[in-house]
């Protein structure tokens, strides 16, 4: 556990100093922070035994539900996939939508956590729809997809199922290496386009 604190703090410590901000900090089971916008986010974390840089979009109200806006304009007119021609290296970032179940302000994990989570360079036309459909259905469909849906889930660490209020959560991830200076930089870079279609998407 030292170890990998010590691996967090370097990852926090490149963050900070990459983006100029304190960060916002989260943790269990994976640890790291992000910029704190409210909206798409850069984000940075350690998960024991990789370094990732993301750009993150999670299922909040925010100012009307951005993620929703991104679901409803991908289905309709989708960019993500032309995006990707901008994505100096696709094969190195992970797309991943999961569901997040909320008690109170915390997010147990669930068995049913993942939707959907491929490399970029390996996601198809269809698979991208299939998984947005899918990111959708854990919003409200009688408040038009504004709010949590509540859905049966199972808590991982108990096993217990519960009825439980979800949301989705976007994020593309690519892996860095924290012992070297400018990795990070290079995962930026190469998230960049990513980043810049989720916030056109998601823009009100």
């Amino acid at each position: 556990m030292r170890v990998l604190n010590q691996q967090v703090a370097v990852v926090m410590d490149l963050f900070r100093e990459m983006f100029e901000c304190d960060g916002r900090e989260f943790g269990n089971p994976v640890y790291g922070l992000s910029d704190g916008v409210e909206g798409v986010q850069w984000n940075a974390s350690h998960d024991g035994t990789t370094a990732w840089l993301g750009v993150n979009l999670e299922g909040m109200k925010y100012d009307g539900w951005p993620v929703a806006r991104l679901i409803e304009r991908e289905l309709s007119r989708p960019l993500l996939l032309r995006c990707r021609d901008k994505v100096p290296r696709p094969e190195t970032v992970t797309m991943n939508w999961r569901r997040d179940a909320w008690q109170i302000q915390h997010r147990p994990p669930i068995k049913e956590g993942r939707i959907a989570s491929i490399t970029l360079d390996q996601l198809g036309a269809e698979e991208w729809r299939q998984a947005l459909l899918r990111a959708r259905n854990c919003l409200d469909p009688k408040r038009g997809y504004r709010g949590r849906c509540r859905m049966r889930v199972t808590l991982t660490r108990s096993g217990e199922p519960r009825i439980m209020e979800v949301t989705p959560h976007l994020w593309f991830g690519n892996p860095f290496d924290e012992n070297h200076p400018h990795s990070m930089q290079r995962a930026k870079d190469n998230l960049q386009a990513l980043y810049d279609f989720a916030q056109h998407q998601a823009r009100r």
